[in-house]
């Protein structure tokens, strides 16, 4: 058991501190009142991380505007880790200037303390659910599952001073719709200047020594994500409600749709310009995957989504969603051709098409790599020619060995492109037709 602690703080004391995202959603009409929506100040709470995730997909502000930060303890979530340099959420009172975190932390205190900010909205998933007397072990006053949290019922000076009158309308918001009655929602005030001094450390707690009205929402952990996450965006909408911010949302706010957003079948990553793959369906392995020389959480990644990250486990890279593993990279490390051709002939099914490197193209019958540059090479991975480069040649699924697929259903094959030592690109054909 020792062994196992000291590999883990070998782990963790090697972990990137990364930025977080901050997302900006204006209106046509007044940017005032404007709210900041803040997921994932713990790497182990997805429900939080997916709600924002999901809000900045799928919701259109018309009147004030929102700014959202998806992903705050990236580096955590990357690894499904409460906090790998200690709770983040207990470092808004005091922070030495040697913890890791004390830059990402003061950048967050300056957006909170923004002119323009009028209520902060903080996601969390809690245990349990919460009760204000005893009921069981699971509820009770200890638990935090499905409540709305305030540190104090008014904040004179703030723009929005009756925190328990927004706090009533969210949880309102939410109790009209509730699934079960298990999952009821309750206020929990803290009372935090009083009685609680481990919230006085917190993000909440530290908007309102700043005059910012905050609020807290908690989805219990005992229900699944897509459930955790109705309960989220419920409680988001009731407090844009309260605070007079208007929007559209483009789907049914139900926790089936919900499930299929999450789960969205056309969802991408652009690891770099000159590789993109699908996030759902990969096999567990890809291997000699073509990377960069650096450090893969660094590597400025690209999606629909905005909780993708890669994690360096030993000898493999994790391609991560949130907290999900979606497939893992056995990396080829090689340096990446600054001049690498923007795009790239085909012969797709009789027709010549232009395809840009480092898309995915539908493939119905065959498809031809057409020259090129003379300098560049074709590799098509499973593809036996027994040639260096594999221009010019009629290729069709047949053709290809289905276990070099990158998808678990062997439809999907990467065709690399090389110039001299280095990478130039990948092409993803998809006979998925």
């Amino acid at each position: 058991m020792k062994g196992y602690w000291i590999i883990l703080f070998a782990i963790f004391s090697y972990a990137k501190v990364l930025d977080f995202d901050l997302i900006k959603m204006p209106s046509q009409k007044q940017q005032k009142p404007l709210a900041l929506i803040i997921g994932g100040i713990q790497g182990d709470e997805p429900g939080g991380f997916n709600a924002a995730n999901l809000f900045l997909q799928h919701y259109k502000i018309i009147a004030g505007e929102v700014w959202v930060i998806p992903n705050l303890n990236r580096h955590s979530i990357l690894r499904n880790h409460r906090g790998i340099y200690g709770d983040m959420n207990r470092k808004f009172k005091n922070i030495h200037i040697d913890d890791k975190e004390y830059s990402l932390i003061k950048r967050l205190k300056e957006i909170i303390r923004d002119d323009k900010v009028s209520i902060i909205y903080h996601l969390h998933d809690g245990s349990g659910f919460y009760r204000q007397d005893y009921v069981s072990s699971n509820l009770n006053p200890n638990r935090w599952g499905n409540c709305s949290i305030i540190d104090q019922e008014k904040l004179e000076d703030a723009e929005y001073s009756d925190l328990i009158g927004i706090s009533k309308q969210v949880v309102e918001n939410i109790n009209a719709q509730v699934l079960k009655d298990l999952h009821l929602y309750h206020i929990r005030n803290t009372k935090t200047e009083l009685e609680d001094r481990e919230m006085q450390k917190s993000l909440t707690y530290f908007a309102i020594k700043n005059k910012k009205t905050a609020l807290a929402n908690e989805a219990s952990k005992d229900l699944p994500v897509a459930q955790r996450v109705y309960y989220h965006l419920l409680g988001i909408e009731g407090m844009l409600k309260a605070v007079g911010i208007t929007y559209t949302r483009d789907f049914d706010l139900t926790v089936k749709e919900i499930a299929k957003l999450i789960n969205n079948q056309d969802s991408w990553v652009q690891i770099t310009p000159l590789i993109k793959l699908p996030l759902f369906g990969l096999r567990k392995t890809l291997n000699f995957f073509p990377l960069p020389i650096q450090n893969p959480e660094e590597l400025n990644l690209k999606s629909n989504h905005y909780i993708i990250g890669l994690l360096q486990r030993e000898k493999k890279v994790a391609l991560k969603y949130g907290n999900r593993v979606m497939t893992n990279l056995s990396p080829l490390l090689i340096g990446f051709a600054s001049n690498a051709p923007e795009g790239v002939d085909f012969v797709i099914d009789g027709d010549k098409i232009r395809v840009k490197n480092g898309e995915i193209i539908k493939v119905k019958h065959f498809f031809e790599v057409l020259p090129t540059q003379s300098d560049v090479r074709v590799n098509v991975i499973g593809f036996s020619s027994h040639k260096k480069n594999e221009v010019g040649l009629k290729i069709n699924q047949k053709n290809i060995a289905k276990q070099y697929s990158i998808d678990t259903k062997g439809k999907k094959y990467r065709v690399e492109f090389y110039m001299k030592d280095q990478f130039a690109g990948m092409v993803i054909v998809d006979f998925d037709s």
